[in-house]
């Protein structure tokens, strides 16, 4: 099962150690990247959001890994979730079951993980 956005604040306190590196300025699915976002519910309830978290895009769920891979530093994108690509029927407290989630997410950086390199 993959993390994803509640956890998201837990992910950027255990991602401290990374360290921006200005030449990495598109986002891979590997990548671990600062952003600011707003997940919102299908009636516009904002069910998770965060201002500057750092997160490491294989253990998002599918949609937000796809949507965030390909993006420029310094671009926002708004983007919805199927189910199939999010939390599907075992969805986090807050989000009911079988919902489209819309995201908008800035993307602030891209980081490089030193525990990602061997000796480094």
């Amino acid at each position: 099962m993959r993390l994803a956005i509640p956890v998201l604040a837990l992910c950027a306190l255990l991602l401290t150690a990374c360290e921006a590196k200005e030449e990495i300025t598109v986002a891979t699915a590997d990548s671990t990247v600062i952003v600011a976002y707003e997940g919102t519910l299908p009636d516009g309830t904002v069910f998770d959001s965060n201002d500057r978290a750092r997160l490491p895009l294989p253990n998002m769920i599918p949609g937000f890994q796809t949507n965030i891979t390909g993006m420029t530093v310094g671009d926002t994108k708004t983007f919805e979730v199927p189910p199939e690509e999010g939390y599907g029927d075992r969805p986090p407290p807050g989000i009911p079951p079988a919902t489209n989630l819309t995201f908008e997410v800035p993307l602030l950086d891209i980081v490089e993980c030193p525990q990602t390199h061997p000796g480094g």
